[in-house]
């Protein structure tokens, strides 16, 4: 009681019936004054006699399931997960044409897809400028139930926007109702999924590849609608997260400096860690428990591995970095046969000197014991002189 029957469902009963059960003594239906489009108040059916009022409607053979299922389903299309949200999630089992309209002006928006067979996506709409990554993880067959005649999964997104397509990538949430890798989901329900992802496993894939909260997931078991779904529609359900350790990563501005140079490190992790622990191999300073240590100077040179290990109370995950220091603008002699040959020199500074053997040495000129670069300047000071007879 309190719930609301809308008055336009009644429509489709047969005139005739619906006239004798509201006429029938004992049923006594106070309508007065309703019209269509209106809503009847439930509670106005309490002096209805049951037995009668369920007669009439099975006899009518009018007030379809359908129509309670489009009305449930129409509600949870509403449903919005988390309002400050970027990530939304589309997942079925038989794939199809999939056509996004990004009508809501929502930054750095990521999409995620999850089908069992192949689908095209596109990306469009006043605001499809704001998506950034487009994420397909599934099992890409090829049956091509909604016939489009696709051996393939396609992205069509605008310019700019990272689009990545993996088959049947490793789950990261342990369900013994799901798959240990993501192929496919059809369903809100819980319980197991016929061989499919659970909508908690796919939300947490899809978190731990873009971070950031969901707005919503959106999923069925046939081919996407031919009308497309726009951002404003909202999703169906809101799967219950388990929360997820952090998935650690190093963001660097640059992983080839030269020697005493600076360059910049910081967190790219996922998951919300709260802790963070550096160890960054040949730069000053050398370790850090700040989330972004800023700027790394490396005063020699070498191959550095930077290593982070981000943290929470779930758990913790390490990541790795590589960077490469070499020795840029050192002057001195660039060739090997001479004997002041500097190997770590950059820029040749013409000081190589070759030895002379004994006194046999015609081109020492300026006789200092080796033939170098001031032994061709003064022979380029002579040469096209005249020699005397």
């Amino acid at each position: 009681m309190g719930s609301i029957v809308p008055y336009s469902s009644l429509q489709s009963y047969n005139p005739a019936i619906l006239y004798s059960c509201t006429m029938d003594s004992a049923v006594k239906i106070r309508m007065s004054g309703a019209k269509v489009g209106s809503i009847m108040p439930s509670s106005s059916l309490q002096s209805y006699n049951p037995a009668t009022l369920y007669s009439c409607i099975l006899v009518s053979m009018k007030l379809h399931l359908t129509l309670a299922l489009a009305i449930v389903a129409s509600a949870a299309m509403a449903q919005f997960c988390n309002t400050s949200g970027n990530v939304i999630i589309y997942a079925n089992y038989e794939g199809g044409e999939l056509n996004i309209n990004v009508d809501e002006d929502i930054p750095d928006l990521h999409i995620g897809v999850c089908t069992y067979e192949d689908c095209i996506i596109n990306i469009t709409g006043p605001y499809a400028s704001n998506v950034t990554e487009v994420h397909y993880a599934g099992y890409q067959g090829d049956n091509d139930h909604c016939n489009l005649g696709l051996i393939s999964t396609l992205i069509y997104a605008p310019a700019g926007v990272l689009s990545e397509t993996f088959f049947a990538p490793a789950g990261v949430l342990s369900d013994a109702d799901g798959n240990s890798n993501m192929i496919c989901a059809y369903s809100c329900a819980s319980g197991n999924q016929g061989g499919c992802n659970t909508a908690e496993q796919v939300v947490a894939y899809f978190l731990s590849q873009f971070g950031g909260n969901l707005y919503y997931y959106f999923t069925q078991y046939g081919c996407w609608d031919a009308g497309g779904y726009s951002i404003s529609d909202g999703g169906n359900c809101c799967p219950g997260v388990q929360p997820l350790p952090p998935v650690a990563a190093i963001s660097v501005s640059d992983n080839q400096i030269c020697v005493g140079d600076c360059m910049s490190v910081s967190d790219a992790s996922s998951g919300e860690p709260t802790s963070w622990s550096w160890t960054l191999a040949g730069g000053v300073p050398s370790s850090s428990t700040v989330q972004n240590p800023g700027e790394i100077c490396f005063n020699q040179a070498g191959s550095f591995t930077l290593s982070l290990t981000a943290s929470n109370t779930l758990g913790s995950s390490s990541a790795t970095a590589t960077v490469l220091v070499t020795a840029c603008n050192v002057p001195g002699c660039m060739y090997p046969n001479a004997i002041n040959y500097n190997p770590t020199a950059t820029v040749d500074d013409l000081s190589c000197q070759f030895p002379c053997n004994g006194s046999n040495c015609p081109a020492d000129l300026d006789a200092n014991g080796f033939v170098g670069v001031s032994d061709l300047l003064l022979f380029v000071a002579e040469y096209g002189t005249t020699c005397p007879n």
